[in-house]
């Protein structure tokens, strides 16, 4: 018995060096994390910090070689008309963020970056714009949004825009006139497209994801989406998307949130929220539960508990096999949603 037990200590102990070695040894990317809204509070992310998930110094003890920084605009609270200009002030933020530590990350908008910024030993930043609504109608916006160094657009968020129907406004809205991209939404495909940007179908409904893929010349991607087979959430993709995507020569970067990789994660979270019914009513009384303040506040609250009733890293594991074996493993990645969900 003690051969056997020593045997698979032996055992164990290569496997995790030699996991370890493929890790820090190959180029490791993150193609969503919502960090920047912390740094919009006031934290200093080049700090260790003890809140949310990440921060550069976790970035970089991670192995971590290219992070794309979301730049999230609360539909919320800065629209109509206000949405551009938080886009701006969200890239300001990484850009002082990057300034405050050069010798450790550098923005990157091109292939020479990242290479470069690789062989430097630092982090690349990149910036992904999570929400059409961020342009505000305007191909002007799009382009000087790009000028800026954004990597993506999101098509969406949850909420629709004037040119796009969100998944979730697909699935639970009972007041769209129309389903997928209008004639100007195909025009911000066909400009993305031509000036670099990637098309990142994230949060777009299913019929603006068919329109989108009759429209792109270029391959697009889903910066942080799951499989619906393994999860059915109006946030994964199915089977047949991930078959156009792998024709369009796309890639799926897949989700941590346990809510998308869990079909059963959700029911064990509301009965973390119902035990803590009464704190959560007064934090929406106080903040209003569409700001920010009040998600920082329930998270506080609530996430070590619910964070107690997550899946395993096997569940995260099982989408990414999933996806590897389906359609190639070149067409799946790591789309972590970081300090964007509340586990």
């Amino acid at each position: 018995m003690k051969t056997i037990l020593y045997g698979i200590v032996v055992l164990s102990t290569i496997y995790s060096q030699s996991a370890d070695f493929l890790h820090f040894n190959s180029y490791v990317a993150d193609t969503h994390n919502d960090v920047l809204l912390r740094v919009l509070r006031g934290e200093d992310i080049t700090e260790w910090t003890t809140t949310g998930h990440s921060d550069i110094p976790r970035l970089l003890a991670g192995g971590m070689d290219a992070q794309v920084f979301a730049v999230w605009v609360n539909p919320s609270e800065f629209l109509p008309d206000r949405a551009f200009s938080q886009a701006n002030k969200m890239i300001n933020a990484l850009e002082r963020v990057v300034a405050a530590i050069p010798e450790k990350m550098g923005i990157a908008d091109c292939y020479a970056d990242l290479i470069q910024l690789e062989q430097e030993g630092k982090l690349a930043a990149v910036i992904g714009v999570e929400g059409g609504h961020a342009i505000e109608n305007s191909l002007e916006k799009l382009e000087q949004l790009k000028s800026r160094g954004m990597c993506y657009l999101g098509v969406t968020w949850n909420n629709s825009n004037e040119w796009a129907t969100s998944a979730k406004d697909e699935v639970e809205s009972d007041s769209l006139e129309l389903k997928g991209l209008t004639d100007f939404g195909r025009e911000v495909i066909r400009r993305c497209n031509k000036i670099g940007v990637i098309v990142d179908v994230s949060h777009a409904g299913e019929q603006t994801f068919w329109d989108i893929l009759e429209v792109t010349t270029k391959p697009i991607i889903a910066s942080h989406s799951s499989v619906y087979d393994l999860c059915p959430h109006f946030r994964n993709l199915k089977d047949d998307q991930l078959r156009a995507i792998k024709k369009n020569g796309g890639v799926v970067f897949i989700n941590f949130f346990p809510g998308y990789i869990d079909s059963t994660f959700e029911q064990r979270a509301a009965e973390v929220r119902g035990q803590h019914s009464a704190e959560l009513d007064s934090l929406k009384k106080h903040y209003g539960e569409e700001s920010d303040d009040y998600w920082y506040a329930s998270m506080d609250l609530l996430g070590a508990d619910i964070g107690a009733v997550a899946p395993s890293v096997d569940v995260l594991v099982d989408h990414i096999d999933y996806i590897a074996k389906f359609i190639g493993p070149e067409h799946v990645g790591l789309g972590s949603d970081f300090d964007g969900v509340s586990v």
